[in-house]
């Protein structure tokens, strides 16, 4: 071997060690972030969400190699054993400032759990804290709180016997408020999603060249950029990757005075984004918006900051579409509801009819945690 054959091949070798040490600190920034997250959600929000729900003990049934909504929530590592494939998160409200937390059937490497063991000490562990409701995920209506299988209710109630089996209810609200109050890493981390959407969406809408670029290449650059961050999206539909098709476009292709309303999501660590992004073609000798987006962009705008200061802590989803709906319509715009659904924009422009003012409607599909209506 010569010393022009070694040369490239250790250029090659340091090229390969610095681009995999890059990941490496990204991989472990992502995993420190999820591990504080963890921590102090059960540390701070975890006795809030059984407490306001009267819920003595929660107990969240896993089962190995079958990953569970939760997965990332509440830690731990449930490795595959055929002999043994259920697994439970326990929580009980011993008093205090905190939740006692025990693992069962899995693993707790980041050292979250005050108990571990195997599963069958289920019995045993309830039997000595007694507790008045066990709160259990399975639910009729929230499916991030329906990860209990049939075969592992099965074995569950078998275990606790007769005694405890009558009183289990839903986890439904204490996995619903233990998922919705934030902690300051979280917005953290949500921010960061958001900005990297943001950066990714704004890059490849400059990339437009009127008369040449289509919707499609447009959608796919973004999906390469997501790809090369290892992100992904937050909800599995490939064509939502792909701009809305805009009005002006010929063929597939934008034209100057086309109109483009975008709408992606990104899936990041444990969160998952839905925001849109418009943009506007300049006609040749246009330098600026045409009147009419001018003033749909200005209404749009002064309706978010009503949003934002009608917004309060403590109203239900109801209340608050309530309260939302009142200040909106005092501010001069129509409610035109509408059930989001195929229909949608036919229902907002019927209900509108020839009034000069703007109609709004609100949608019941937050993004929060890993998909759409999470």
């Amino acid at each position: 071997v010569t010393n022009k054959q070694v040369l490239p091949l250790i250029w090659v070798f340091i090229f390969v060690v610095f681009i995999l040490d890059s990941f490496a600190q990204s991989s472990k920034q992502a995993y420190e972030t999820m591990r504080l997250i963890r921590r102090e959600k059960m540390d701070l929000i975890l006795p809030g969400a059984m407490r306001d729900n009267n819920v003595d003990m929660w107990i969240h049934v896993v089962q190995s190699a079958n990953k569970d909504p939760l997965a990332l929530d509440l830690g731990g590592w449930f490795e595959f054993r055929a002999w043994d494939p259920f697994g439970y998160h326990i929580f009980t409200d011993r008093g205090g400032d905190r939740i006692e937390r025990i693992i069962l059937g899995g693993e707790d490497e980041e050292g979250l759990y005050d108990i571990s063991g195997p599963g069958d000490q289920l019995l045993r562990l309830v039997e000595e804290r007694d507790p008045r409701v066990i709160a259990v995920n399975m639910s009729t209506s929230l499916p991030i709180a329906n990860g209990l299988s049939h075969t592992a209710y099965l074995h569950m109630t078998n275990a606790l016997g007769e005694k405890y089996s009558k009183r289990i209810i839903s986890a439904e609200k204490v996995i619903t408020d233990f998922r919705v109050r934030r902690v300051q890493s979280e917005i953290v981390a949500f921010a960061n999603a958001l900005e990297a959407q943001r950066q990714i969406m704004e890059a490849a809408l400059r990339r437009i060249k009127p008369g040449i670029t289509t919707p499609e290449e447009i959608g796919w650059w973004a999906a390469d950029q997501l790809l090369a961050q290892g992100i992904g999206p937050s909800y599995q539909a490939a064509t939502l990757f792909l701009p809305y098709r805009p009005s002006g476009a010929t063929n597939g292709v934008y034209q100057p005075g086309a109109f483009i309303s975008w709408d992606m999501g990104i899936g990041y660590l444990n969160f998952g984004t839905d925001i849109k992004r418009n943009a506007y073609i300049l006609r040749d000798g246009e330098t600026d918006l045409p009147e009419g987006l001018k003033l749909a962009w200005a209404r749009g705008m002064a309706a978010r900051e009503i949003l934002r200061k009608t917004f309060k802590v403590g109203k239900t989803a109801g209340e608050s579409l309530e309260v939302i709906v009142a200040a909106l319509e005092a501010a001069d715009y129509v409610h035109t509801p509408s059930d989001d659904r195929t229909s949608q924009y036919r229902d907002l422009v019927r209900a509108l009819g020839d009034d000069k003012r703007s109609g709004f409607s609100i949608d019941f599909h937050a993004t929060g945690n890993t998909s759409v209506g999470d």
